[in-house]
């Protein structure tokens, strides 16, 4: 869509919002970091998730990538 908005999907399902039943998404990107690798500083290397944030809500749905 214009705004950056889009349409979620997993095994085929279009998945809708559980608080509010609203279709759109936007996505972004996070690191999980870990305690140890910011002490050490590592965070870099830690895991990044997708996040898929209700455009109309802002409940936010994340996945392991």
């Amino acid at each position: 869509m214009e705004d950056g908005s889009i349409n979620l999907t997993v095994d085929a399902r279009s998945r809708v919002c559980v608080a509010c039943g609203n279709d759109r998404y936007r996505e972004r990107g996070s690191l999980l970091n870990s305690r140890s690798s910011e002490l050490f500083g590592f965070a870099w290397a830690d895991q990044k998730a997708t996040n898929f944030i209700r455009t109309k809500c802002g409940y936010i749905h994340w996945f392991l990538i």
